[in-house]
């Protein structure tokens, strides 16, 4: 087996990722890289010395940085991303259960749903909003209609990716195809919004300089609409914060409580499997059970004497 070197092989991932578009996934690759390289003080390994232990320090030196479980588990399952891939082209020894002595879960997810009323307000409330408030609030809205669709999704949409009512697209994470029928609201909300810019092949105006440093567009226009999303919540006199992503969130949770199959919601979404689903079930079920212990300890002392 010819010997490869890890930092060498990342890179080469990050320009393929790059070539093939795959902006947000190389981003995380980058930012691991620069994590190893930092670790590793400049210097490059084989994959022969990627052991189990070398991993565990790794790990520790996260945490020691004050890193959050979710961030330390990201690192972590990009790099046996990149071993697995190592392995796969015959790049590194294949060596069972590597990073099995390492985090490589995910938390469940802080909440950030809100609830049906927050949604009907966005949707129905009128107010003197200014037509970027206006903007940033028809996209929201959007989003939860298109069954919780992520915002970098949304931007990539072009034109001939809807026909008549029926949106197809693949998800950029996974690369899942999916199919929304486009409801009379969010037919609506899109012709309100669709792109001006004849010449342009994207359906909004996010993206709206197409082949120039289009992800760094997408990340402007989410930081700018999240900022724009606070300015709303004021406006509306929301008691909830919301975010691009809220809609997301929110779309899980309702299809949660309204008892819909798991594995259906798995498929709507466009996850790669159910237990990417399963982490946005754990704050649900831990409001439950927090409301369970209310209720408990209302009971004991109102028996109480």
């Amino acid at each position: 087996m010819k010997r490869v070197f890890l930092i060498q092989f990342m890179e080469r991932l990050i320009e393929e990722l790059v070539r093939v578009q795959r902006d947000g996934t190389a981003h995380v690759y980058r930012s691991t890289l620069n994590r190893l390289k930092s670790y590793m003080e400049g210097e490059d390994m084989t994959f022969h010395q990627l052991t189990s232990e070398w991993l565990m320090k790794f790990e520790k030196r996260l945490l020691a940085d004050q890193l959050t479980w979710n961030t330390v588990s990201t690192y972590l399952r990009t790099l046996r991303s990149v071993y697995n891939q190592a392995v796969d082209c015959d790049a590194a020894p294949y060596v069972p259960r590597l990073f099995s002595k390492v985090y490589t879960g995910v938390e469940g997810k802080v909440k950030r749903a809100v609830g049906p009323e927050t949604i009907r307000k966005l949707m129905t409330e009128n107010a003197a909003l200014n037509s970027k408030q206006n903007f940033s609030r028809d996209i929201f809205v959007l989003l939860f209609l298109f069954r919780g669709m992520s915002f970098v999704d949304l931007a990539y949409l072009r034109r001939c990716d809807l026909q008549g009512n029926v949106i197809t697209y693949r998800r950029h994470k996974t690369g899942r195809r999916l199919t929304v029928t486009v409801e009379k609201e969010a037919m609506e909300i899109i012709r309100r919004n669709e792109n001006a810019d004849p010449e342009s092949p994207f359906l909004f105006p996010i993206i709206k300089q197409p082949g120039r440093r289009e992800y760094r567009q997408y990340t402007n226009m989410l930081r700018s609409l999240n900022y724009s999303l606070l300015q709303v919540t004021r406006m509306l006199k929301l008691k909830e914060r919301i975010s691009t992503y809220t809609a997301r969130h929110t779309w899980a949770t309702t299809a949660i409580r309204q008892n819909f199959n798991p594995s259906l919601i798995c498929d709507a979404m466009g996850h790669s499997s159910i237990k990417v689903t399963e982490t946005y079930f754990k704050s649900f079920r831990d409001e439950d059970i927090n409301r369970m212990n209310r209720k408990i300890v209302s009971f004991v002392r109102s028996s109480g004497g």
